[in-house]
Protein backbone atom coordinates (compact mmCIF):
# COMPACT_ATOMS: atom_id res chain seq x y z
CA UNK A 1 0.00 0.00 0.00
CA UNK A 2 1.17 3.51 -0.85
CA UNK A 3 2.07 5.59 1.90
CA UNK A 4 0.14 9.10 2.15
CA UNK A 5 3.19 11.13 1.97
CA UNK A 6 3.53 9.03 -1.64
CA UNK A 7 0.04 9.78 -2.38
CA UNK A 8 0.57 13.52 -1.69
CA UNK A 9 3.61 13.38 -4.16
CA UNK A 10 1.91 11.44 -6.91
CA UNK A 11 -1.07 14.31 -6.89
CA UNK A 12 1.87 17.15 -6.93
CA UNK A 13 3.73 15.36 -9.68
CA UNK A 14 -0.06 15.19 -11.68
CA UNK A 15 0.02 19.17 -10.28
CA UNK A 16 2.57 20.06 -11.93
CA UNK A 17 2.19 18.39 -15.24
CA UNK A 18 -1.33 20.45 -15.19
CA UNK A 19 0.48 23.40 -14.91
CA UNK A 20 2.81 22.57 -17.86
CA UNK A 21 -0.15 21.78 -19.79
CA UNK A 22 -1.02 24.89 -19.05
CA UNK A 23 1.67 26.93 -19.88
CA UNK A 24 1.67 25.20 -23.12
CA UNK A 25 -1.87 26.13 -23.50
CA UNK A 26 -1.88 29.46 -23.12
CA UNK A 27 1.43 29.92 -25.15
CA UNK A 28 -0.85 29.21 -28.01
CA UNK A 29 -3.91 30.91 -27.21
CA UNK A 30 -1.39 34.28 -26.96
CA UNK A 31 -0.36 32.80 -30.56
CA UNK A 32 -4.17 32.66 -31.89
CA UNK A 33 -4.72 35.89 -30.70
CA UNK A 34 -1.99 37.71 -32.19
CA UNK A 35 -3.20 35.85 -35.34
CA UNK A 36 -6.41 36.52 -35.13
CA UNK A 37 -8.04 32.66 -35.19
CA UNK A 38 -11.14 33.00 -33.41
CA UNK A 39 -11.89 29.25 -34.02
CA UNK A 40 -8.57 27.72 -32.70
CA UNK A 41 -8.85 30.36 -29.85
CA UNK A 42 -11.77 29.14 -28.80
CA UNK A 43 -10.61 25.72 -28.64
CA UNK A 44 -7.81 26.75 -26.56
CA UNK A 45 -9.78 28.36 -24.20
CA UNK A 46 -11.78 25.06 -23.38
CA UNK A 47 -8.40 23.27 -23.40
CA UNK A 48 -7.55 26.50 -20.70
CA UNK A 49 -10.60 26.26 -18.75
CA UNK A 50 -10.47 21.76 -18.44
CA UNK A 51 -6.56 22.19 -17.17
CA UNK A 52 -7.29 24.90 -14.40
CA UNK A 53 -11.16 22.62 -13.20
CA UNK A 54 -8.01 19.73 -12.95
CA UNK A 55 -6.01 21.71 -11.38
CA UNK A 56 -8.13 22.85 -8.85
CA UNK A 57 -9.77 19.26 -8.20
CA UNK A 58 -5.87 18.23 -7.38
CA UNK A 59 -5.16 21.08 -5.25
CA UNK A 60 -8.41 20.68 -3.09
CA UNK A 61 -7.44 16.12 -2.95
CA UNK A 62 -4.05 17.52 -1.89
CA UNK A 63 -5.34 19.67 0.80
CA UNK A 64 -7.48 17.05 2.03
CA UNK A 65 -4.53 14.36 2.04
CA UNK A 66 -2.63 16.77 4.03
CA UNK A 67 -5.39 17.30 6.74
CA UNK A 68 -5.77 13.40 7.09
CA UNK A 69 -1.95 12.96 7.84
CA UNK A 70 -1.77 15.81 10.37
CA UNK A 71 -4.96 15.02 12.00
CA UNK A 72 -3.76 12.03 13.15
CA UNK A 73 -1.17 13.30 15.16
CA UNK A 74 -3.57 16.38 16.11
CA UNK A 75 -1.36 19.24 14.53
CA UNK A 76 -1.67 21.82 12.47
CA UNK A 77 -2.95 22.09 9.04
CA UNK A 78 0.49 23.36 7.37
CA UNK A 79 2.81 21.96 4.46
CA UNK A 80 6.16 22.72 6.98
CA UNK A 81 4.82 20.41 9.59
CA UNK A 82 3.81 17.46 6.92
CA UNK A 83 7.31 18.25 5.60
CA UNK A 84 8.81 17.37 9.09
CA UNK A 85 6.73 14.33 9.34
CA UNK A 86 7.82 12.56 6.31
CA UNK A 87 10.69 10.92 5.64
CA UNK A 88 13.63 12.88 4.40
CA UNK A 89 13.89 12.14 1.20
CA UNK A 90 9.71 12.49 0.44
CA UNK A 91 9.95 15.57 2.33
CA UNK A 92 12.73 16.83 -0.15
CA UNK A 93 10.72 15.96 -2.62
CA UNK A 94 7.83 18.24 -1.60
CA UNK A 95 10.20 21.10 -1.20
CA UNK A 96 10.94 21.08 -4.90
CA UNK A 97 7.92 20.41 -5.96
CA UNK A 98 6.24 23.14 -4.36
CA UNK A 99 9.69 25.20 -5.69
CA UNK A 100 8.47 23.99 -9.06
CA UNK A 101 4.44 24.72 -8.71
CA UNK A 102 5.37 28.51 -7.38
CA UNK A 103 7.50 28.98 -10.53
CA UNK A 104 4.81 27.53 -13.04
CA UNK A 105 2.21 29.65 -10.94
CA UNK A 106 4.33 32.65 -11.46
CA UNK A 107 4.30 31.52 -15.52
CA UNK A 108 1.20 31.28 -15.64
CA UNK A 109 0.46 34.55 -14.15
CA UNK A 110 2.39 36.31 -16.61
CA UNK A 111 1.54 34.37 -19.59
CA UNK A 112 -1.85 35.35 -18.69
CA UNK A 113 -1.83 39.05 -18.31
CA UNK A 114 0.53 39.59 -20.99
CA UNK A 115 -2.57 37.76 -23.13
CA UNK A 116 -5.27 40.50 -20.88
CA UNK A 117 -3.28 43.35 -21.83
CA UNK A 118 -3.09 42.15 -25.25
CA UNK A 119 -6.94 41.70 -25.43
CA UNK A 120 -7.75 44.98 -23.78
CA UNK A 121 -5.04 46.86 -26.57
CA UNK A 122 -6.51 45.08 -29.54
CA UNK A 123 -10.32 45.96 -28.28
CA UNK A 124 -8.95 49.81 -27.14
CA UNK A 125 -7.89 49.91 -30.48
CA UNK A 126 -10.82 48.47 -32.46
CA UNK A 127 -13.06 50.86 -30.24
CA UNK A 128 -10.47 54.13 -31.48
CA UNK A 129 -10.95 52.94 -35.08
CA UNK A 130 -14.82 52.68 -34.91
CA UNK A 131 -14.89 56.00 -33.46
CA UNK A 132 -13.05 57.49 -36.47
CA UNK A 133 -15.14 55.58 -38.47
CA UNK A 134 -18.93 56.96 -36.80
CA UNK A 135 -19.09 61.05 -36.31
CA UNK A 136 -20.20 61.27 -32.83
CA UNK A 137 -24.06 61.85 -31.67
CA UNK A 138 -23.23 63.88 -28.68
CA UNK A 139 -21.64 66.39 -30.37
CA UNK A 140 -23.00 69.81 -29.22
CA UNK A 141 -25.28 71.35 -31.18
CA UNK A 142 -24.74 74.88 -32.60
CA UNK A 143 -27.79 77.57 -32.64
CA UNK A 144 -27.98 80.67 -34.73
CA UNK A 145 -29.80 83.51 -33.34
CA UNK A 146 -33.22 82.97 -34.80
CA UNK A 147 -32.85 79.64 -32.43
CA UNK A 148 -32.50 77.34 -35.01
CA UNK A 149 -29.60 74.51 -35.10
CA UNK A 150 -26.90 75.34 -38.11
CA UNK A 151 -25.93 72.15 -39.91
CA UNK A 152 -22.49 71.22 -38.92
CA UNK A 153 -21.85 70.67 -42.66
CA UNK A 154 -22.05 72.54 -45.57
CA UNK A 155 -25.93 71.16 -47.54
CA UNK A 156 -25.08 69.68 -50.77
CA UNK A 157 -26.14 72.16 -54.04
CA UNK A 158 -28.12 70.77 -56.89
CA UNK A 159 -26.61 71.83 -60.17
CA UNK A 160 -29.44 71.65 -62.65
CA UNK A 161 -27.22 70.32 -66.00
CA UNK A 162 -30.11 71.26 -68.28
CA UNK A 163 -29.97 73.92 -70.62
Amino acid sequence: MESQGQVLLRMMEEEISHYEELVKKLKKEADYLRQGSPEDLLEEVKAVAQHVEAIQQIHQSIRKTIAEVLNTTGQEKTLVELMALLPPRDSQKLRKYQGTLDKLKEWVMQINSQNKAFIQDSLAYGRDLFSLLTPSTAASPVYVQNGKKRPSAQQPLSVDRKV
